[in-house]
């Protein structure tokens, strides 16, 4: 059995968001994720005119993500369900 291993996630996307700024390979980020330890990093893309959006889940938001990014969508668990097989769920 594979397990999920989260540990270094977020220093990897932040470090990772905060390179293609720098490189200029991005103009917007859509960030999936509801860790606010993602903050300084979305903070830094601001500051290089980089839009963020908050792409986080309607049950669950992360108000700090909200107030952090330009845009927040929220989403419903159904929305997802309805895009992954019957058998993985």
């Amino acid at each position: 059995i594979k397990t999920f291993k989260e540990k270094g996630v977020d220093v990897a996307m932040a470090v990772d968001m905060v390179t293609l700024a720098c490189d200029k390979k991005i103009k917007t980020a859509v960030i999936g994720s509801s860790d606010s330890d993602l903050q300084p990093a979305i903070r830094e893309l601001r500051k290089r005119d980089i839009e963020c959006i908050y792409l986080g889940f309607e049950i669950s938001p992360n108000k700090g993500m909200t107030y952090t990014t330009h845009r927040t969508i929220l989403i419903r668990n159904a929305e997802v369900l309805q895009f992954v097989p019957s058998t993985l769920v």
